[in-house]
């Protein structure tokens, strides 16, 4: 049975591009027969002009984030209403962020108002559409059932399927490659307040170590480029006003290959992220087997309580103490060895035998 699995080109978006190339390859190498359509994020138009090969594929399958088909969703609505409804096709969406109607954004009351609105309409419309909604952690699916009326037996739980061949040198040759030195704390990836760099670099005097910020200050993830200068010059601000000499900003496009040196180099990946969201950096560091810690959200608190390769900071004050913990040589290594466990058990070909074994089952 063929499956059609739709997600946005990489020259629009990377994070859940690069993930879904290689959940392809992986499940072509299982025996998955999977047709790739991808499409420019933001522009439905380009998906459009794909019809023809949407028609031929029984299974749909869609990598989902709120407004990745831009003009606020509202053509993801055609497409799964047509395809459900007249085609007589079978639809998987896989949700890689499921926001609660309880979280208040950084906007007016308003913007707030019509956000939580296009949420409700838009996560109930999957619901009704889906045949199976695919989440990467337990609170996304319990967010779904309770605020959404979405039935629990429609719901799949696959954790973010981790990548199992990346090749890089050491952490001792990294750093040098890097021209770093000593113990190494990483923030990398988009800029964004979610992201919370702030909470770290307000402290960096109460830390042991260099900061590096990683990240391209123009990321094709976000469209609003204002808002990603705006975040990295108030954090540049808060660096130079108190004289802080242990914090690092490497700036610019950031190439596959130094991705991953930058995380060979780290000795802690450092995710101090705000609200409901989940973090395919935290994927990322456990490919790389690297110790996390990160903030008391409910995504990174799920993984905390059955893998010992993350701690949480319960108030934004107690990262430094918390990352002084995880350095404990004892304490380190048993992070390291949770870290081999969590990508042992959810690498990308275990992953993949579960979507395979699903898509049989539809």
């Amino acid at each position: 049975m063929k499956i059609a699995m739709i997600y946005p080109h990489i020259s629009s978006e990377k994070g859940i591009s690069a993930y879904t190339s290689n959940l392809i390859r992986n499940l072509r190498s299982q025996g998955g027969q999977i047709q790739e359509i991808d499409f420019i994020s933001g522009n439905p138009n380009s998906l459009l002009k794909k019809f023809s090969l949407l028609k031929k594929c029984k299974i749909l399958h869609f990598q989902h984030e709120y407004n990745l088909f831009g003009y606020f969703g509202i053509p993801y609505f055609f497409f799964l209403g047509w395809f459900k409804f007249l085609a007589n096709k079978r639809i998987i969406v896989t949700m890689h962020t499921v926001l609660s109607q309880k979280e208040e954004f950084n906007a007016g009351r308003l913007k707030n108002f019509l956000r939580k609105f296009l949420y409700q309409t838009q996560n109930r419309w999957i619901g009704l559409t889906s045949k199976k909604i695919v989440v990467h952690a337990d609170a996304f699916k319990e967010i779904l059932i309770k605020e959404y009326s979405i039935f629990p037996n429609k719901i799949v739980v696959l954790p973010h399927a981790i990548i199992e061949d990346i090749k890089t040198s050491d952490k001792s040759n990294s750093k040098k490659e890097l021209k770093l030195n000593g113990k190494v704390y990483l923030l990398i990836g988009s800029m964004v307040p979610d992201h919370g760099h702030d909470i770290i670099l307000r402290q960096a005097g109460k830390i042991d170590g260099t900061i590096l910020v990683a990240t391209n200050p123009s990321a094709v993830n976000d469209r609003n480029e204002n808002k990603i200068l705006n975040f990295l010059e108030i954090n540049r601000k808060i660096v130079k006003e108190n004289g802080f000499q242990n914090v690092r900003f490497d700036l610019g496009e950031i190439s596959y290959e130094k991705w991953w040196k930058y995380f060979s180099a780290a000795d802690i990946i450092l995710l101090p992220y705000q609200g409901g969201i989940g973090s395919g950096i935290f994927a990322d560091a456990m490919a790389m087997k690297k110790p996390v810690v990160a903030s008391d959200i409910r995504y990174f608190r799920e993984f905390a309580k059955k893998y010992g390769c993350i701690k949480l900071a319960k108030e934004d004050r107690d990262f430094p103490k918390e990352i002084s913990k995880a350095m404990i040589p004892k304490n380190y290594k048993k992070m390291e060895a949770e870290a081999k466990r969590y990508f042992k058990e959810n690498g990308l070909t275990p992953i993949s035998k579960k979507y395979i074994k699903l898509y049989k089952n539809l």
